[in-house]
């Protein structure tokens, strides 16, 4: 038995879907005084046809407490999450009790102890599962969180249960327009999904992982603590850094173990926006419909934060992947990268 690091099987669990132009709609309704502006036509240019909401559009309408939002958001992202486990192992035919490390990833629900505690007990993990629960990554977690799974497993665990949820909907509070609440509005989404990563004979395998972090660019991206809560933090110039740090990092992380550019067949690239997604094609010299995955992905579900490139690695599982290396890339806060090197050296899971 091979001891190389690999991913058994994906699923995920999504909310139902909502039509972007419900969201659009519920944005004018919200902000009246920039009908005929630019500020609308996100919604049209986001690349998005359907969202994933926990609530009907109407609903985000009205203010809530921070308090009441987090008890919901809990809620929801429990019941979600344990869903993505228990799809995850009966697909990957693990049995709770043999699973010996548990990595739950979330930004958008604040609590002590984490939900990595409840799943616990709701998977039937056992007692002694080692928990590693990761705050803050935001869209970067889903690509952290497989790295992590993987170094579990370089260091001897047999069995790892990634699980990544958040409800980036419920972070929403409506008032004044500013081009980060619109933003906002127009591409987040919620769900939750789940990986089993283990050292075993499953045909796609995890090579390495490497880490970039950008100098003096803490106010790129992220959320700031305001009185109603957590507030996303969204430069205009993200496409603009994509496009410049890009490079650089997928440069060592594919030296890291030796590969080049034109050795990868895969490209699973976080899809936090059809900007970035460009910005990354160009500044990489690489065709644009190596991102179609990516593209599709956002249009069917949004910008699930650190669920998305779980979602995205699920489908690319599910159609069967021919034989390739390949890289799986997320950006986030930090500002900064998580990259995956991963190959599928013969047949797919099926």
């Amino acid at each position: 038995m091979s001891t190389r690091p690999r991913v058994a099987a994906v699923a995920s669990a999504l909310p139902e879907p909502v039509a972007q132009e419900a969201v659009a709609a519920l944005a004018a309704e919200l902000w009246p005084e920039l009908a005929g502006t630019r500020y609308l036509q996100v919604f049209d240019n986001a690349g998005i046809d359907w969202r994933r909401l926990v609530r009907p559009p109407a609903w985000y309408a009205t203010p809530r407490p921070f308090a009441e939002r987090q008890v919901l958001a809990h809620d929801i992202c429990l019941e979600l999450s344990v869903a993505a486990g228990q799809a995850v192992l009966a697909s990957a035919e693990v049995r709770p009790r043999d699973v010996d490390a548990l990595v739950f990833v979330s930004t958008t629900v604040l609590r002590a102890p984490n939900l990595d505690v409840d799943l616990v007990g709701r998977l039937g993990l056992p007692r002694d599962v080692r928990r590693l629960p990761l705050f803050g990554f935001a869209s970067l977690g889903g690509a952290a969180g497989l790295a992590l799974a993987a170094d579990l497993v370089r260091a001897g665990y047999r069995t790892v249960l990634l699980v990544a949820g958040e409800v980036n909907s419920l972070t929403f509070v409506p008032g004044e327009p500013t081009p980060e609440a619109v933003v906002t509005l127009a591409l987040f989404s919620d769900g939750a999904a789940s990986a089993v990563v283990r050292a075993g004979d499953d045909p796609f395998g995890l090579v390495g992982e490497h880490t970039t972090l950008v100098p003096d660019s803490l106010d790129v991206m992220g959320f700031d603590p305001t009185e109603t809560g957590l507030r996303w933090r969204l430069s205009s110039t993200v496409p603009d850094v994509a496009r410049r740090e890009t490079p650089h990092g997928v440069e060592e992380a594919l030296a890291s173990v030796g590969w080049g550019l034109g050795d990868l067949e895969h490209f699973l690239f976080h899809p936090g926006g059809v900007k970035v997604l460009d910005a990354c094609a160009e500044a990489l010299g690489i065709p644009g419909e190596h991102f179609a995955r990516s593209r599709e992905i956002l249009a069917r579900y949004g910008n699930l934060s650190s669920v998305t490139v779980l979602a995205l690695l699920e489908h690319f599982l599910a159609e069967g992947p021919p034989p390739g290396r390949g890289l799986l890339t997320a950006m986030g806060p930090g500002f900064g990268y998580e990259h995956v090197l991963f190959e599928v050296p013969h047949l797919a899971l099926p």
